[in-house]
């Protein structure tokens, strides 16, 4: 058993921020040598330094791995609080200077490509219109992506379909409305036109489907053979809708969109809907920030502009 006493006092009167600056660098870097010159010190230093905690703490931190190293159990749970921490101290650090030079705040967001040209533009007018000084970074990705950069502090929100299956503890949700997935293809597909439309007409068609880590995508295959249809051999995965839609116009590829920007490539007379019913392919759209992480005013202040736009995006989907 770890006695906790040497570790109460390190923490209490020796643990400074750059020892925590050094359990990032060596967690990411995994290298003595590496960190050293990141750190612009030399080796032993970055040694001393890394012994003095452990001695100071009393447990290992990091053991070989091959010509690097690794982090312990203990280590692991020092370097997430550190990274935690320090993620803090910038977000102080940059809302202080906001404050300082007069403007509002940073919010850097995740998007997913459902909401990239529905309820984001008009969140960032509604934004924009009342609070011109707020700096809004947009970044996009896959769903995996973006969970990753949220735990790791490099994004406040994602904004996107939400999947209870991939909630986490530390995780909250907020659902904004529903989206249904549907299936399309070019309208000049001969299926397009087809009466009395069945599963198995689709059988051995290419496809364009979500990056295969993705639970829609995991969800439409569990689907394809629910309904008695062999697994698609012909796939592209891409959630880059100006990539899809063009190739989606080339039959006889198919694919899944949202309802909402079906009906406007449908209006188009580009892509066709098909009628088949996909039951319960997840398909809310919705918010997810971490818990353990208070948001700044900025990105509180976000959430209410895509609240407001999703008010007005899920009245457009009802008329």
């Amino acid at each position: 058993m770890i006695d906790t006493l040497p570790i109460e006092k390190y923490f209490a009167r020796q643990l400074k921020i750059k020892h925590l600056r050094l359990l990032v660098e060596l967690a990411d870097k995994q290298t003595v040598a590496q960190v050293a010159a990141t750190l612009h010190v030399s080796q032993p230093a970055v040694s001393k330094m890394l012994g003095e905690m452990e001695e100071g703490i009393g447990v290992k931190l990091f053991e070989r791995a091959g010509r690097g190293i690794k982090p312990t159990p203990s280590g692991e749970c020092l370097i997430r609080h550190a990274r935690e921490v320090l993620f803090n101290l910038q977000k102080a650090h940059q809302e202080m200077r906001s404050l300082a030079t007069g403007t509002v705040g940073k919010v850097t967001v995740g998007i997913l490509s459902v909401v990239s040209t529905t309820i984001i533009p008009k969140a960032v007018k509604i934004l924009k219109a009342s609070w011109p000084n707020v700096t809004l970074c947009i970044m996009d990705g896959t769903v995996d992506q973006l969970l990753q950069e949220l735990r790791e502090g490099k994004i406040d929100l994602i904004i996107g379909r939400v999947f209870s299956e991939r909630a986490a503890e530390h995780l909250q949700e907020e659902v904004l409305y529903d989206d249904p997935l549907v299936i399309v293809t070019s309208s000049k597909n001969p299926l397009a036109r087809r009466d009395n439309l069945t599963w198995m007409d689709l059988n051995n068609l290419p496809w364009i489907l979500s990056v295969e880590e993705s639970p829609t995508h995991q969800r439409m295959i569990n689907l394809l053979a629910k309904n008695g249809l062999n697994k698609p051999t012909d796939v592209i995965e891409s959630v880059s809708r100006s990539v899809n839609v063009p190739l989606l116009m080339e039959p006889p590829r198919l694919g899944l969109l949202s309802l909402s920007a079906a009906r406007q490539l449908v209006a188009e007379g580009v892509l066709q809907i098909l009628p088949l019913n996909l039951g319960h392919l997840p398909s809310p759209v919705g918010m997810i920030w971490t818990k353990t992480r208070p948001l700044s005013h900025a990105a509180l202040t976000f959430q209410d502009c895509i609240r407001q736009a999703s008010q007005s995006y899920k009245n457009m989907l009802i008329s």
